[in-house]
């Protein structure tokens, strides 16, 4: 407490008392005690901290308002207040200077409307008097302050519970948000944050963060503020009194998976019989149907790892090969088209597609496999992973190609403005972008050649809509990292090769990323889904769908050295696997707890050389032999049926999974 003294017509003077919540004044004038409580004013509300919140929450920033391009009516703010710093000039100085009224704060435009106190087409926002109308109404009467340097700026978002269970349907569960800040506050936020349930079949959640259950299941709820998103995941066990069954896993992923189903008092289903996994496995593995003999063959053997040896007879296969390596076609959409068309293009997918062949028939560690072809230099008609810059040609679009394919990470949205439902800020976007920047292409010694090289120029620029640093030379910077990283130059004085630095990082085995989301792809094409769903998209805010699997497969999958077919083997000898896709009483509801097989349609490639498998015939493709199979061609060919039933085009990266869809022909 500080002394603050008075003088009282130089009469007499005295010390005020200290109080607790108050300062009170005491003063004494001719032998008369007076106290008074003199108000602790709160503090002047900050723009970014306080005001921007309330346009957030209460749907002025939204696509549908003033969020949208262009704004509405004339005002336009950034979409869901994702950069509040660029909305101050708009509220402040637009409309000259009409929006805000420093004379008479309550008759600020900015008030009138969202209260409805003047006509506004988005109708009343909040109410005269109440906290957010009190909040904007003294930011105006002290001037509107804002400082993109000193406001405080958020630091964290604490949302609780992080992890729930919601006892009953009906039940319901208050989530509460805390956000600490740049200035050593931390402040109760739940009033102002957004809530989106994940799943609305298990549980809703409303405006205020309170979550009712409505379904067995798991889901998370999504909370966002200023920019930053956190989630709560809950699980609602499915109400049941009779006792748990014991069931016998094979492996530690049954533990995992069979450790949530009991959680939520859900009992898998059987076995697959010996003729359901035979066929199942064929399919998946080697792209085939098994023939009758392989069938009865199988069914009258009584050995106890008849499964096992089966798998593991298969995993060395040519077939195998050929599956694999179309599937890591798809991922990095090796076609003409994309490496240059003509002939040019023809020669370089060939050579690129032979060598991720001789990749899997030699089952490379994977982590070499991408670093291969991350660290290609040379000739694109010598060096088939040359070819890999040749399909994106600008950074950031290479970037994209590498978080996503190998990452399993999303980063598209960043590139203009903060994305709202995942951690990566523009700034994240571009810093990433700038590894790639001196990778350059330029012509080889033949016509139709190309070579590649790290160059000394490439600076890349952060072209963001929104972003603080737009316009700025971006630095290299690993996600997640708090500073760029700085290389000195080499001894010869030439830049240091930063992709080198970002190869190492990405598959590093302290990478959190790259390790996850190869099991996670791995386990997505076998049972259907991912653990993480979709597979190139593993934000923070996505529920596993069995906690500690991810973990648990990917640790495994760096202790064997990147080894891809332990991996699958793993996934396949595990009962979870070799459950049936006959449902039971208890798990009819599940589609994303592996608590039963989910039957999905064949993809095309594999369709078509089953149907012709089953009736004896074969498919001409092009200048291919006429025994060719599908998953065996080296080029893509035109066919109705291949497009019809659903393969992948590999034009996009969002397209990696072949596009399935129910067709009548």
């Amino acid at each position: 407490m500080r002394q603050i003294w008075r003088n009282w017509s130089k009469a007499f003077s005295s010390p005020i008392a200290y109080g607790v919540g108050g300062i009170f004044l005491v003063v004494s004038c001719i032998g008369a005690g007076v106290s008074a409580p003199v108000r602790k004013e709160p503090p002047t509300p900050q723009f970014v901290r306080d005001v921007a919140p309330i346009l957030d929450k209460k749907g002025c920033s939204v696509a549908g308002c003033h969020g949208k391009f262009g704004g509405r009516g004339g005002f336009a703010l950034s979409l869901l207040t994702l950069s509040p710093w660029d909305d101050y000039d708009p509220i402040v100085r637009g409309a000259k200077g009409r929006r805000i009224n420093f004379a008479e704060p309550e008759k600020s435009l900015l008030l009138l409307k969202a209260t409805g106190v003047m006509g506004h087409a988005g109708g009343e926002r909040f109410q005269v008097g109440s906290p957010e109308y009190q909040t904007i109404r003294r930011w105006i009467a002290a001037g509107a302050p804002f400082s993109v340097e000193e406001d405080a700026h958020l630091t964290k978002l604490t949302v609780s519970p992080a992890n729930a269970v919601i006892p009953k349907v009906g039940a319901k569960l208050p989530v509460t948000v805390r956000a600490s800040f740049s200035d050593g506050t931390t402040r109760d936020v739940t009033r102002y944050a957004q809530y989106e349930s994940k799943d609305t079949a298990v549980a809703d959640v409303d405006a205020n963060g309170v979550v009712i259950g409505k379904r067995w299941g798991g889901t998370a709820i999504i909370v966002r503020y200023l920019g930053t998103v956190e989630a709560a995941f809950l699980t609602l066990p499915r109400a049941d009194s009779k006792p748990y069954p014991v069931v016998t896993g094979s492996n530690f992923i049954d533990g995992f998976v069979q450790a949530n189903l009991k959680k939520m008092n859900v009992v898998p289903s059987r076995l697959a019989n010996d003729r359901e996994f035979v066929r199942r496995v064929m399919l998946d593995v080697c792209g085939r149907l098994p023939s009758h003999a392989e069938i009865t063959t199988f069914v009258a053997d009584k050995a106890p790892d008849k499964r096992a040896k089966l798998i593991d007879k298969l995993l060395d296969t040519p077939e195998y090969v050929s599956v694999r390596t179309q599937r890591l076609g798809d991922l990095l959409r090796i076609h003409p088209q994309r490496i240059g068309g003509g002939i040019t293009g023809e020669r370089g997918a060939v050579l690129f597609e032979d060598w991720v062949r001789d990749a899997v028939a030699s089952n490379m560690p994977y982590d070499q496999f991408v670093r291969e072809i991350m660290l290609a230099r040379g000739s694109n008609l010598r060096n088939g992973p040359a070819n890999f810059y040749r399909i994106e040609q600008s950074a950031e679009n290479r970037m994209e190609t590498v978080g996503q394919a190998f990452l399993g990470l999303r980063m598209a949205c960043a590139r203009c403005h903060k994305n709202p439902f995942d951690r990566w800020t523009t700034d994240d976007y571009w810093n990433f972008a700038a590894f790639m920047g001196k990778v350059s292409v330029r012509q080889g010694t033949l016509s139709d050649e190309f070579e590649l090289f790290y160059a000394s120029y490439g600076e890349v620029r952060n072209a963001s809509v929104t972003g603080r640093n737009k316009g700025k030379i971006a630095p290299p910077t690993f996600l997640g990292a708090e500073e760029p990283l700085k290389l000195p130059k080499t001894p010869d004085g030439r830049d240091p090769d930063y992709v080198e630095k970002f190869a190492e990082w990405s598959v590093n085995k302290s990478n959190p990323y790259f390790a996850k989301a190869t099991v996670n792809r791995l386990w997505g094409h076998y049972l259907g889904k991912g653990v993480i769903h979709p597979v190139d998209d593993m934000r923070a805010t996505t529920p596993p769908a069995v906690p500690g699997l991810l973990e648990a497969l990917s640790k495994d999958f760096v202790a064997h050295r990147y080894d891809i077919k332990h991996t699958i083997r793993v996934i396949l000898n595990s009962r979870t696997y070799q459950t049936a896709a006959e449902v039971n009483a208890t798990n009819k509801l599940d589609d994303r707890f592996y608590s039963h097989f989910y039957p999905r349609p064949l993809p095309g490639p594999v369709l078509l050389d089953a149907l012709n498998q089953a009736t004896g015939t074969t498919e001409r493709f092009g200048e291919f032999p006429a025994e060719t199979k599908v998953v065996d061609l080296t080029l893509p060919v035109g066919s109705f049926f291949l497009d019809t039933f659903g393969r992948s085009h590999r034009e996009f990266l969002a397209e990696l999974e072949p596009n399935i869809e129910p067709t009548l022909v």
